[in-house]
């Protein structure tokens, strides 16, 4: 039985991409369990996290450029054995500093797989079901978050880490081995007399932005926001980030074209998906820490519950994939936030004393929601603007949202701790109750569940500023479409033709213009062609609007006939 090219190309795609995403968020639940292993306070437990997801983020920008020089096979291999080398560092290492080489192997080669294998799998689908795209999307990347929080959660159930790698290397394996079935070296082997010389000041700033995060956050979970080098970091970060910014608006052939998100929908998306993201690291973590420290569940009912994220993942991959062509990201955003609104309303009033049932139903409406803010966010962003720019700005956007998630589990971190301390305090003047061992206890308990409260509360605040941004989202149109529709199949009539050639272009205005077209083939090809090409500047492709893209298309073609 032989399977679909479409089919091949999305289990290479979860393979490469879903382990990193997995262990990001398993790792991440589990830092006081590495704490205990390893017992070495000069390292702290954030580590390890952090180092993977920012090496992740640097290296985003270098898989299209890899996968042009050495061939979609190569550069899927080479990225597969690096983060399978890391995966067996990681297993082997008794430290932190041995997890965090092998976290900065698993970053760098989830980094560069990334952006080579999302434009692919778009285009491996037939145009009338690339909608079917965006389930993989949601179910296979965001989907991989979800498992990595249900696999932290049996760590710090049972205390063993180590086969959490063991899978990741098992995983990376596999996706070698298909590899070779499925893939082959088709880039261009065309040698260009002119090439545009390649970003070393953007791949400079870059780094010098990175390992100022890096930095700062360290210090940050460390010694807290008093720490002298804590704000040496924040006012390094920002000045290079500046720079960074500066240079790539400016520079012909950017590393990362910051102009190409500067419009409206993708400016707009993009904080969709940031937003969204913060929100429900929130949500996630007032619910289980409600769930650890008030309920009577054991740990075979809470891995029920847990199941709940699955079947958030079902409901957002699914309904994201049949409702994005209808509705358009503006709408598919609203009722991502209504849900997290809805969700964290509830719970603002609702302590750990709760049914099971209403712990998985929060569970999945949760992560129903901010799968439809991601799926919002990403497609909005990524068909937010002329496609022969697509990959390019996919990019942009990718490289800002992981870094601003190696940004968010640090601070989500100090700010509880803070509010901990706030309401503890607050709570040990206001308490006259019971022996000083009671009364101690009960004070910790009742601390942390108006915590989750106050945690909840932000977490409605930001769901009510996606509604905003998906609300301004909404007026700009649905944008492109991802499939056919069944009449979009039909081939207009030639009274058709000519009356739309004899139709003034200034009759329609820019939303009738970019309103629910179609993304084709050969346009999807040409936009990753070009990216790929070092001769093309983005610069260009960002001041080439959709519809004169396609009339050059058209005229192209009649010169071949």
């Amino acid at each position: 039985m032989k399977i679909e090219k479409h089919w091949e190309i999305s289990l290479l795609a979860v393979l490469a991409i879903g382990p990193g995403l997995m262990l990001n968020t398993s790792l991440n639940s589990i830092r006081e369990i590495l704490q205990q292993t390893f017992n070495n306070q000069s390292y702290i437990s954030i580590t390890p996290v952090l180092i993977g997801v920012i090496s992740f983020a640097f290296c985003i920008p270098f898989g299209p450029i890899l996968r042009h020089k050495l061939g979609e096979r190569s550069t899927y291999v080479l990225s597969m054995c690096l983060f399978l080398i890391g995966a067996i560092v990681s297993i082997a290492s008794n430290s932190f500093l041995g997890m965090g080489i092998g976290r900065f192997l698993q970053g760098t080669g989830t980094g560069l797989a990334l952006m080579m294998m999302i434009p692919m799998l778009v285009l491996s689908f037939p145009i009338h079901k690339r909608n079917l795209a965006l389930l993989i999307l949601i179910g296979g990347f965001y989907g991989s978050s979800v498992v990595g929080i249900f696999l932290g959660m049996l760590v710090n159930s049972y205390g063993h880490w180590r086969w959490l790698f063991y899978i990741a290397a098992v995983l990376s394996l596999l996706g070698i081995c298909f590899s070779y079935k499925f893939l082959a070296n088709d880039h261009d082997k065309q040698q260009h007399k002119h090439h545009e010389p390649f970003d070393i000041i953007g791949v400079a700033l870059m780094f010098m932005v990175t390992a100022f995060i890096t930095f700062t956050l360290l210090n940050l979970q460390k010694s807290g926001w008093a720490s002298t080098y804590v704000w040496i970091g924040i006012v390094g970060s920002i000045i290079f980030l500046c720079f960074l910014f500066i240079a790539e608006w400016h520079i012909k052939n950017p590393l990362i074209p910051f102009r190409l998100v500067a419009s409206r929908k993708p400016a707009l998306a993009i904080l969709i998906a940031v937003i969204g993201n913060i929100s429900m690291n929130l949500t996630l973590l007032s619910l289980q820490g409600l769930l650890k420290s008030g309920s009577g569940f054991d740990k075979g009912e809470m891995s029920l519950i847990y199941i709940g994220l699955f079947a958030g993942i079902v409901i957002a991959a699914i309904l994201s994939a049949v409702l994005y062509d209808k509705v358009g990201p503006g709408v598919l955003g609203i009722i991502g936030a209504v849900i997290i609104m809805g969700v964290n309303i509830q719970w603002m009033y609702v302590d750990g004393h709760a049914s099971a049932f209403l712990f998985v139903s929060s569970f999945a409406a949760l992560i129903a929601g901010v799968g439809f803010t991601v799926a919002a966010g990403l497609m909005g962003a990524a068909l937010g603007g002329p496609l022969p720019s697509l990959v390019p700005r996919m990019v942009t956007v990718q490289f800002i949202r992981v870094t601003v998630s190696a940004v968010i589990p640090v601070i989500s971190s100090i700010v509880f701790a803070e509010v901990y301390k706030d309401h503890l305090a607050t709570v040990s003047a206001e308490s006259q109750v019971a022996s000083k061992e009671n009364f101690t206890q009960s004070l910790h308990v009742k601390s942390e569940i108006i915590t989750y409260h106050t945690f909840s509360t932000f977490s409605c605040v930001l769901s009510i500023v996606v509604f905003i941004l998906s609300f301004l989202m909404f007026l700009t149109g649905k944008g492109h479409k991802l499939a056919h529709k069944p009449h979009d199949k039909e081939q207009p009539s030639t009274e058709e033709v000519h009356s739309k050639k004899a139709t003034p272009v200034f009759e329609h205005s820019p939303k009738e213009i970019v309103l629910n077209q179609v993304i084709g083939d050969s346009e999807y090809r040409e936009a990753l062609k070009k990216f790929g090409q070092p001769k093309f500047s983005p610069d260009k492709m960002l001041h080439m609007r959709d519809q004169e893209y396609r009339k050059a298309l058209k005229r192209m073609k009649d010169m071949g006939q």
